[in-house]
């Protein structure tokens, strides 16, 4: 699974320092709603946040309005800002179309990587394999399967393709889910990771493809929670 990295949405700002202070409640919020420090529903004061970062309110209304565009908070007219809470349906299709977008993005991998990018896989895996034994006191195992997801995307040489999922994901909700893996779910996850590398390694854009996409899908039914 995938999440995303904080993309730099504040630069267009005419003012460095505005930019810069924008950005870093963009980060700074979007991390604590990754983190879990507030929770589907919680609401968002502009001036608690703005306290809480040593920052004026200006810079983090512009934040909470770029969340808003990514689908991760939502504005309510006159109360300002909570956090989204996803529904089933939301969680489905989001997974459906990171399983296209991802497995597409590995299938350009497997044509493109050269063995210095399967390298850095190989190595990105070796972490989060470690990070999951709580043998990797630097890095947590969500933090560590973001950066595997992100290798394989800059891997396949779009662009396009990191901006689609980053529109289509929730950095957020991946996390939620990746806390909540059970003993069985790490097995898959490691096992799944693998095969791509393995892929990718051989220029097998249909095994790569495959195995992303299968991947996704299976991590879908860990969002969704047990069926009723």
């Amino acid at each position: 699974m995938v999440a995303q990295r904080g993309n730099g949405h504040a630069s267009a700002s005419g003012d460095p320092t505005r930019a810069a202070h924008t950005q870093l409640a963009y980060e700074a919020v979007k991390e604590k709603i990754a983190s879990g420090g507030v929770t589907p529903g919680e609401w968002l004061r502009e001036h608690t946040v703005a306290a809480s970062l040593g920052l004026s309110r200006t810079p983090v209304r512009e934040a909470l309005r770029l969340l808003a565009a990514e689908g991760l908070v939502e504005l309510v007219h006159n109360r300002g800002a909570r956090v989204v809470d996803w529904t089933p349906e939301d969680i489905d299709e989001a997974y459906r179309l990171r399983a296209l977008i991802e497995g597409y993005g590995a299938g350009l991998a497997a044509r493109r990587a050269d063995p210095a990018r399967v390298a850095e896989l190989r190595a990105l895996q070796d972490r989060y394999e470690r990070a999951l034994a709580e043998e990797w006191p630097s890095g947590s195992p969500a933090q560590c399967n973001d950066d595997f997801h992100a290798a394989v995307l800059d891997a396949s040489g779009s662009a396009r393709l990191s901006a689609l999922v980053a529109v289509v994901s929730s950095a957020p909700l991946v996390r939620r889910v990746l806390r909540g893996y059970s003993d069985d779910d790490r097995r898959r996850s490691v096992v799944a990771h693998r095969d791509i590398i393995t892929a990718i390694e051989n220029g097998d854009d249909a095994l790569a493809m495959s195995a992303m996409s299968g991947h996704i899908l299976a991590a879908r039914y860990s969002a969704l929670g047990p069926r009723r």
